[in-house]
């Protein structure tokens, strides 16, 4: 087996070998050259493969088909892969034309897709599906009826035979949908009527059998107010807490929460000036954390920290910028925190680990590039129109902190992200710990594996790469589009993605597009 030292002594990435797989694609055979690695033949990046991992049991790769039923539905193709890539089963079916997979949720050996219409109805009605999977069985089950509006779902849970679902309407009250499969019933619940809010996220406390709902409401134009609702399982709101920065000055951002014991949740968000906030919540930019507990309904222990204040702020900004904050501060005889960065993040879930709860965002901004055009007035003249073309969002950097349960920030650090520019808004850093105290940051770019080793505010091993093996060692990867990197199971990850491969050596084509997987695993 080949292996490639990530960090020395105790980490290595190893890629990992095995028998040929008859089903879908290529993959090696037992050959020290040969990585677990599936390659699908692809004709444009656009077609709709995706990625869903199993723990040990393998993983789901599932896409939507052109091919018809009727006239009406279209098949959607599964395919259950084992945790050696090799193909277990594969099966289809027919879902309704012009819908599509919004969501997913995994619990115990059940996949559970919500499928919404993309194209509005009559009457401003979508067609809502809930298929339920048996990924053990390849077993199909599911429901269908309609919500009423321009719905956009926010998220999509299931626990114990129910499946939770919040989303927002173009105007109007956020909704809280709650579907009991075994009854059939749907119960769907406007969580403010009438007045307008958006749902920003939910969690549930699965000991109690509640759910604890985040809400942004729109009390005027300029009053935009967070809510912490709590809904038991019939739909009946229980009691509802305004999460306040109590300061005028500031606003919530990217709310998450964490259940400490019964009716007693940390709040873990960011704070942006005031006036920032859209109606959807979400703001131009944050600057700092924003943290508090909820208990029995109150809000208490309420915690600001101004990103400046970071002891490794000198890594998310340009040192000269860094200095220039600092002489303000000085000639003018203010605080830090009269100063304030603007960072978009995209956050990940909360993760709890030696009663710590660590927080993870990664910085991104968008980017454009101009294009020229030659057009003509009205008398046939020429001249020179310049547009900016939208190329997608680039991530610069990993912001991670973490917190005790009372909401007191006790470390941070970051990490760089290179070479990242995505169309969609999603995660593509990934952290786990290797040990008690040592956590290992990861992504994947350019068919290489960026790793970097932390031990909270110290850094154990600095940003390193290794290349990511192809299929034969001949080939030479030329682009690469929608990559990702995820968790597998254990300290397995998987590498998924569409590649341009150029190999001079084939006796066919030279170059081909395929659709991606290989198995990874950090020792």
């Amino acid at each position: 087996m080949l292996k490639k030292a990530i960090l020395p002594v105790f980490l290595f990435l190893s890629l990992f070998y095995g028998p040929e797989n008859p089903g879908l694609g290529q993959q090696a055979s037992l050959s020290i050259n040969r990585p677990v690695r599936i390659e699908i033949q692809a004709k444009s990046t656009d077609e709709s493969n995706h990625i869903i991992p199993l723990d040990s049991t393998g993983l789901l790769l599932y896409y939507k088909s052109i091919e018809t039923v009727n006239d009406s539905l279209t098949k959607w193709y599964f395919s259950l892969y084992d945790k050696n890539l090799k193909l277990s089963w594969m099966s289809s079916i027919p879902v309704k034309t012009g819908l599509d997979v919004r969501d997913f949720s995994v619990e115990k050996d059940t996949v559970t897709f919500l499928f919404l219409s993309t194209d509005k109805t009559k009457g401003n009605t979508v067609i809502e599906m809930v298929i339920r999977l048996n990924f053990k069985t390849g077993k199909f089950t599911g429901n269908r009826h309609t919500l009423i509006g321009n719905v956009t779902p926010k998220k999509f849970m299931v626990f114990q035979g129910q499946a939770f679902l919040g989303y927002n309407l173009k105007t109007g009250p956020a909704h809280m949908q709650i579907i009991d499969f075994q009854l059939g019933k749907v119960t769907d619940i406007p969580l403010t009527s009438p007045m307008a809010s958006t749902i920003t996220g939910f969690i549930i406390d699965t000991l109690n059998n509640v759910l604890y709902v985040t809400i942004c409401k729109t009390v005027s134009k300029k009053n935009v107010v967070n809510d912490l609702l709590k809904i038991n399982f019939t739909g009946t709101i229980v009691s509802e807490t305004e999460i306040s920065t109590i300061s005028p000055l500031w606003e919530i951002g990217n709310l998450q929460l964490l259940i400490i014991d019964p009716d007693d949740l940390l709040v873990v968000a960011t704070y942006s000036s005031a006036g920032k906030s859209g109606r959807t919540g979400s703001i131009s930019g944050s600057s700092g954390f924003f943290t508090c507990r909820v208990k029995n309904g109150v809000q208490i222990d309420i915690h600001f920290k101004n990103f400046l204040e970071l002891k490794n702020i000198q890594n998310l900004m340009q040192e000269k910028d860094l200095i220039s904050f600092k002489k303000k501060t000085l000639r003018n005889n203010r605080s830090i925190n009269d100063y304030a960065l603007e960072v978009n993040l995209m956050v990940h879930p909360l993760i709890v680990h030696n009663n710590q709860v660590v927080f993870m965002g990664e910085s991104y901004s968008p980017e454009y590039h101009p294009e020229n055009f030659t057009e003509f007035d009205f008398y046939g003249r020429p001249y020179i129109n310049t547009y900016n073309v939208f190329d997608g969002y680039r991530y610069s950097h990993a912001i991670i902190a973490g917190f005790d349960k009372s909401g007191n920030l006790k470390w941070d650090n970051t990490m760089e992200i290179r070479n990242i520019i995505s169309s969609d808004l999603n995660p593509k850093v990934n952290a786990f710990y290797s040990s008690s105290d040592t956590m290992v940051l990861c992504y994947s770019s350019e068919a290489r594996i960026a790793s970097k080793i932390i031990c909270e505010d110290k850094v154990i091993e600095k940003l390193d790469f290794s290349e990511l093996e192809q299929l034969n060692p001949e080939d030479k990867m030329i682009t690469d589009s929608k990559n990702h990197m995820v968790h597998w199971y254990d300290t397995f990850f998987l590498c998924y993605g569409y590649q341009e491969i150029k190999n001079i050596n084939s006796s066919g084509d030279k170059k081909r597009l395929v659709y991606y997987f290989s198995k990874v695993k950090f020792n």
